[in-house]
């Protein structure tokens, strides 16, 4: 989703100045062991962020929400990842001439741009899938790491990073607590409001794209999130995922947590006036929370 707007240069430059006179002393980070791996060939390079305590296997965090100290400085493995695509490069036969240019992107914003609103945000939901996919080959390699106890293992995401979250949730049944932030499960809905996809115009998808988009929405299957905790967290102002999307994802969420007799572990937290940018600063404290209730050992429960 958008990133946030530079500060302005000068800005910057004044505010550097007058921080060499008074800079105050840097914060204490968390002591951490940090290793790395590459799997897949080094397609799916990981990196592991290991704290000193606690003593034993501990609980880690697929994180793809950018505040890795605050999970690390809670006792959790943070673990990231990325999808070396340079790889992929010389597998790809040349490209043949084109023989007129190629198609200017006429809908939707970002990656959600496509030259024809048959296919909008066809490459934002294949990238989605393809992370979702690794996640599994990295929890593959957390059952091999000693420091790690396999059986709390979480994942949690912002935006583009929720909605990788999630779909990599659904699909696999080891992950036991996710945070989802700014992001749903209601892929059409998402697609139709979105001020990045249609902003509100008719949607009519290519009826392959719309097939293969209805077997991963989270919504079409939310029985498959059941075996996790998973907290929803929503801004009522983000014209990125407009909250009646977040709200429907929940209420279909909710009825599939109650069916499941486990309704304790779904909540849906509506953040009013958040927009898409502030929305983690004000879900930080819950989100924590949610992780330490839902990974504490087997011994003590939630």
């Amino acid at each position: 989703m958008p990133l946030r707007l530079p500060v302005a240069v000068l800005c910057a430059a004044c505010l550097a100045a007058c921080a060499r006179t008074a800079a105050p002393p840097p914060a204490p980070t968390t002591p951490k062991d940090v290793r790395v791996v590459e799997l897949e060939n080094g397609f799916v390079p990981v990196r592991l962020e290991v704290p000193p305590a606690p003593a034993g296997p501990k609980p880690a965090m697929i994180s793809l929400l950018g505040e890795n100290d605050t999970i690390l400085a809670a006792g959790m493995v943070v673990v990231t990842y990325r999808l070396n695509w340079e790889l992929l490069k010389g597998l790809r036969p040349p490209p043949e001439p084109a023989a007129s240019p190629a198609p200017k992107n006429t809908v939707g914003a970002w990656l959600l741009a496509s030259p024809t609103p048959k296919t909008v945000g066809q490459g934002y939901f294949g990238l989605i899938a393809a992370n979702a996919d690794a996640v599994s080959t990295v929890i593959d390699y957390l059952g091999t790491v000693p420091d790690v106890d396999p059986t709390r293992i979480a994942i949690g995401g912002t935006s583009t990073g929720g909605f990788i979250a999630l779909q990599a949730t659904a699909a696999d049944a080891r992950i036991r607590t996710a945070v989802i932030i700014a992001a749903c499960g209601d892929y059409h809905r998402f697609l139709h409001l979105s001020s990045l996809g249609m902003n509100g115009e008719p949607l009519d998808l290519d009826p392959t794209y719309d097939r293969r988009l209805r077997e991963r929405e989270p919504i079409r299957h939310a029985a498959r999130l059941t075996h996790a905790a998973l907290l929803l967290v929503s801004g009522t102002e983000d014209p990125a995922i407009p909250i009646s999307c977040a709200r429907d994802t929940a209420r279909i969420f909710a009825s599939a947590y109650r069916r499941a007799g486990v309704p304790e572990r779904f909540r849906f937290v509506p953040v009013e006036g958040a927009g898409h940018n502030d929305i983690w600063e004000r879900a930080r404290g819950e989100s924590l929370a949610w992780l330490q209730r839902w990974l504490q050992p087997p011994s003590v429960g939630p």
